[in-house]
Parts: C-alpha cells; structure tokens; sequence
C-alpha cells in the first residue's frame, strides 16, 4: 500500500485531531518493503533490505515507553542502503545497511503541522 495512501495522511489527521499532545511516531524506513520472505529472490536481495529489523527495534522501544517511559523517538526517515551486488548473490547484510532508529532524528525528521506532512528527502 503506497505510504501517500495510509500512513502518512494518518500522521496528519492525528496531529489535526490531537495536537501537541500526541504521542504518535511514524518510522518510514527507505528500501523496505513488507514481505521479508522474498528477500533471498534475486532482484530483491540487491534492491531491498528487511522490515522485520525495525518491527524489533520499535516493539523494543514500546516496551521500553511502556515499562520505564522511556519516550519514544521521534517520527523520522530511516536511510537505509541496499546490498547492490549481482541479484541472486548480493552481499551480506550488515549494520552498515541497517542504521538504527535515532532518538535524535535531526535532518530525518517528519513533521506534521495543520493536517501537513513533511517527510525529508
């Protein structure tokens, strides 16, 4: 589902309806794509990298909200980098592929201000 479509008018209908007192955070992650399974078809090995990676970052970063109140980051853009390589044999993922959600998203960050998104290039 393109993110046009879903996530991003949500963002900007909650902030119109809660404000500043919203606790929503959108995590957009670049090269994703929801079906994990493919990503050993060649084609998608070079060309994406694995959602699931940030689906365990964010639980763990709820459980931490939730338990401790530690707060949540911010909504952000996660760059991620593609393997590249030949498809079908393209190289090992790594950290280096896979940056971290950031607490502190700086240039990353998507705003929401009067039903408006801003999601940073």
């Amino acid at each position: 589902m393109p993110i046009n479509h879903a996530s991003r008018p949500y963002l900007g209908l909650n902030q119109v309806v809660e404000g500043g007192a919203s606790k929503l955070a959108l995590y957009e992650v670049t090269n994703g794509q929801h079906f994990d399974a493919f990503l050993g078809v060649a084609g998608f090995d070079t060309r994406f990298v694995p959602l699931h990676y940030y689906n365990l970052q964010a639980l763990n970063l709820m459980w931490a909200h939730l338990k401790n109140g530690t707060p949540l980051p911010p909504s952000q853009v996660i760059h991620t980098i593609p393997r590249g390589g030949v498809p079908g044999a393209a190289p090992a993922l790594t950290t280096a592929n896979l940056p971290a959600i950031a607490a502190t998203p700086g240039v990353n960050a998507i705003s929401a201000t009067n039903g408006a998104v801003n999601v940073p290039n």
